[in-house]
């Protein structure tokens, strides 16, 4: 990531994960890039969710998520911190390809909560 990549990140009202319906406590927005096959760059954004359920085990994830843990809201002092979690996460979810697996998964969830035929 570059320190001029913009994150954006939402704490309220985030929609359940479709992965396992379960409330998300964070959603982040950040810019997405990849080469096609003809070459060229395509650039974009991706999002991400947080979710305790599915996301706990994973170091950066946990790492966030205990902030959340122990204050409803995070308070002043520990703005820098929640950036640094956050920039760290959101690291740890890029993907420089497509993860089939996850991507079969979370098809199927899509489809079983009925956002997909």
């Amino acid at each position: 990531m570059t320190d001029s990549e913009e994150i954006t990140f939402r704490v309220d009202q985030v929609p359940p994960w479709a992965r396992c319906g379960g409330e998300a406590l964070l959603r982040v927005r950040f810019g997405h890039s990849w080469t096609n096959i003809t070459g060229r760059l395509v650039e974009g954004f991706r999002e991400a969710d947080l979710c305790p359920a599915c996301d706990s085990g994973a170091t950066p994830a946990d790492d966030l998520l205990a902030l959340f843990a122990v204050a409803e809201r995070i308070p002043l002092m520990h703005l820098a911190e929640f950036g640094c979690r956050v920039v760290a996460w959101v690291e740890s979810v890029r993907q420089p390809r497509v993860d089939m697996v996850r991507l079969q998964g979370e098809e199927n969830a899509h489809r079983h909560n009925g956002e997909l035929p």
